[in-house]
């Protein structure tokens, strides 16, 4: 359970770190976290070798700092969202002496590992009471969920190149976007979904939240605007520029996976010269520009 909640805290704090730097989910890095009974997992694929030195000096930094104690509760709410159980009980000091105490324990490399088995009494799915923290019984009524569901209008789609850049653009604004709203809501992530349309490029991302909230429409829709802003002053294009053109001639880089591509397109292939006419930093960011969001709850 421990593992599980560090595990939320460094994936966040490592891709909020990243996008400071100016590396960004799908252009630059692909991050995932697991947890296995108590052992946390970090897979780090670096498509901008230069993402690699910020993502060692994030693991660093992140052993270093004093976990805030707004911080792990909201990585342990989001745990009980995620396994569909309420935080019954939570002694927070205690919490974060554990934590402390991951953070002092040295990194390992999986390709130095034989085998590590976890201690039977620690596994994620049948362990949800602790001295420090105790979840309640299992219940998929519990957190309400909310849609944010994200567009490009046709418009501005003239051929299967433009709704494929829409697809990736749109794809990677959602990915690097939920990492923001995870510093200021408690959520998880349950899933996506690409919308059928001829045309039209729509995505919707399903997130799990703490509780109902009335406010939460309009924040996210405020606080999405006034990111778009940052995006377009970032290196965010120049970036997805840099990964199309390595995807045109590294078919096992590709930012959306053949199949995927081939159903939003409505069966069609895009190939290698299709991957270099998307890497356009102007209709990059002519999409960028165009990007609707529509927030609701289900």
């Amino acid at each position: 359970m421990l593992a599980h909640v560090y595990e939320h805290l460094l994936a966040q704090y490592v891709l909020k770190y990243l996008q400071d730097k100016g590396f960004f989910i799908s252009s630059d890095i692909t991050l995932t976290a697991k947890t296995y009974g108590d052992t946390c997992f970090m897979d780090a694929e670096f498509h901008n070798p230069e993402a690699q030195d910020a993502y060692n000096e994030a693991l660093r930094l992140f052993d270093k700092r004093d976990i805030p104690g707004s911080a792990a509760l909201r990585a342990a709410a989001e745990c009980g969202i995620e396994m569909n159980r309420l935080v019954t009980e939570l002694v927070q000091d205690k919490l974060l002496h554990k934590l402390s105490s991951v953070q002092s324990s040295a990194w390992r490399q999986q390709s130095d590992i034989t085998y590590r088995k976890a201690d039977d009494k620690s596994s994620v799915n049948t362990l949800f009471c602790m001295p420090y923290i105790k979840y309640g019984v299992e219940s998929k009524n519990l957190f309400p969920e909310y849609v944010l569901e994200y567009s490009v209008d046709e418009k501005y789609i003239q051929s299967p190149v433009d709704q494929a850049l829409a697809a990736v653009v749109i794809q990677a604004v959602a990915l690097n976007f939920l990492v923001m709203i995870r510093e200021k809501h408690t959520v998880y992530d349950r899933g996506d979904q690409w919308s059928e349309a001829s045309k039209s490029v729509g995505y919707r991302m399903f997130l799990g939240l703490i509780k109902k909230d009335d406010n939460i429409v309009d924040q996210l829709k405020r606080e999405f605007m006034e990111y778009m802003q940052f995006l377009s002053a970032s290196s965010f294009c120049d970036n997805l520029q840099a990964a199309l053109v390595r995807c045109s001639h590294n078919y096992e880089q590709v930012l959306l996976g053949r199949d995927t591509l081939n159903s939003i397109l409505g069966g069609c292939v895009i190939g290698g010269e299709g991957w270099l006419k998307m890497a356009d930093n102007k209709l990059i960011g002519q999409i960028l520009k165009a990007i609707e969001i529509d927030v609701y709850d289900i």
